[in-house]
């Protein structure tokens, strides 16, 4: 029996804590920081300045077995290298590794040196660029910020000039951009447990990044998401290990950075030319993905974690769930430049973590007295499960609504390509 600890406190985490506490290899769960919106483990706050080896010390001290991180950050400030110190098993990449997360540029690397396919890129440096672009750039790029943006940093742009702008704008944020070529298809995400060489895909899911419907506005954290994505080909996910994610921890491996935890693929495809390019690589579960994942899993999913952590990933596939997936985003307004805190969250909803699939997943949300506020951008989602895509479409909707507040701001085309409408 594992007794495991969960860092993070968004919906993300909701959902790998729903997963894990429902798990007949669990002791006792642990969630730092944990959510106002969820009752049903013991909660920990997270340490001041990223302190991960006081954290680790305190888990050791209270006989943690496994470490599961959901978000980014803590995996770039070295959370496991911290743990592993202590001698606690990790569900998550080192420092090293999860610079393929990190660093835009260490990404392209590694998709460079092991084969993968991607979009043309080159590097750009504040100190050195010259404030334009070649002929090349003429029919626009994409600009990234080289480091974590919270999926913020990127911006997709028509031409050089908007592409001037764009880098300007980003150079605010970090020193070093990478700028690539366009690619055009359709994105879908693919995620694998890893545990240091071999890896196991999970199902594919597709997120919407962009604020407004019809895929306008600015980029988000994402606004929702589906799963499966029925129009990649089932013979797709064999390609898939082959070519994308056994090269990448073939090369992670080599040069003394190995992979465990989650390696989250962002993939463009040309399903039609029967071809893909990697756009970026995660270092952990999706958010909103996770939230229509792991829902759709048949199986005890913590003894793949705990497999994954030990280096010793079963070679078979996690069996999932037939049912569609749709998990739709409740933001605040202001969301993503300055969401508003403090509006009152209204409704009636279920705090157990235990119990059958929740009906929504929260994420920025406060108790202040008796009452639940906003206290993010994203701040909760409503989650659908059916056979059809128009029942799971309609299920996640009024699921998002049951629960409500001031000037919500939700898309409503999400997976609407699947059929149906909102």
């Amino acid at each position: 029996m594992k007794r495991v600890l969960l860092i993070g406190g968004g919906a993300r985490e909701h959902a790998l804590a729903w997963t894990l506490s429902r798990s007949s290899h669990i002791e006792k769960l642990f969630w730092a920081p944990g959510s106002d919106a969820v009752t049903g483990y013991e909660r920990w706050p997270l340490p001041s300045e990223g302190d991960w080896s006081s954290l680790a010390r305190q888990a050791k001290a209270q006989g943690i077995t496994l470490l599961v991180v959901g978000p980014d950050n803590p995996l770039a400030e070295g959370i496991v290298d911290a743990f592993k110190l202590q001698g606690i098993a990790c569900f998550g990449p080192t420092r090293a590794a999860s610079q393929i997360e990190a660093s835009k540029v260490f990404a392209k690397e590694v998709m460079w040196r092991a084969g993968i396919p991607t979009a043309r890129f080159e590097v750009i440096e504040a100190s050195t660029w010259k404030g334009s672009f070649g002929p090349e750039w003429a029919q626009g790029g994409v600009v990234k910020v080289d480091g974590l943006a919270f999926g913020k940093g990127v911006v997709v742009c028509a031409d050089a000039t908007e592409m001037v702008s764009a880098a300007r704008e980003l150079f605010r944020i970090s020193p070093r951009l990478v700028v690539e070529e366009r690619v055009h298809g359709k994105e879908v995400s693919w995620m694998a447990l890893c545990d240091g060489q071999k890896c196991t895909l999970l199902d594919t899911a597709r997120d919407y990044k962009r604020l407004g419907d019809a895929d306008v506005g600015p980029n988000t954290g994402g606004m929702g998401a589906f799963s499966p994505v029925a129009e990649v080909p089932e013979s797709w996910k064999n390609r898939i290990r082959r070519e994308v994610f056994e090269p990448a921890l073939a090369d992670l491996a080599r040069t003394g950075a190995p992979f465990c935890g989650v390696l989250y693929a962002g993939l463009m495809v040309d399903v039609p030319r029967d071809r893909y390019w990697v756009l970026e690589f995660n270092a952990r579960f999706g958010d909103p993905e996770a939230q229509v994942l792991l829902p759709r899993v048949k199986e005890d999913l913590l003894p793949w974690l705990w497999d994954a952590a030990l280096g010793t990933l079963p070679s078979r596939e996690i069996e999932f769930d037939s049912s569609k997936a749709v998990y739709v985003v409740g933001a605040a307004p202001g969301y993503p430049a300055a969401p508003q805190r403090g509006l009152l969250v209204t409704g009636t909803f279920s705090r157990k973590l235990s119990g059958e699939i929740p009906e929504r997943f929260f994420a920025g949300v406060q108790e202040t007295g008796n009452h639940m506020v906003t206290a993010g951008g994203r701040v909760l989602g409503g989650l659908g499960m059916a056979a059809t895509w128009d029942d799971a479409r309609r299920a996640a909707y009024n699921h998002l609504a049951s629960v409500s507040f001031e000037g919500m701001r939700f898309r409503k085309d999400i997976a609407s390509e699947n059929g149906g409408s909102q």
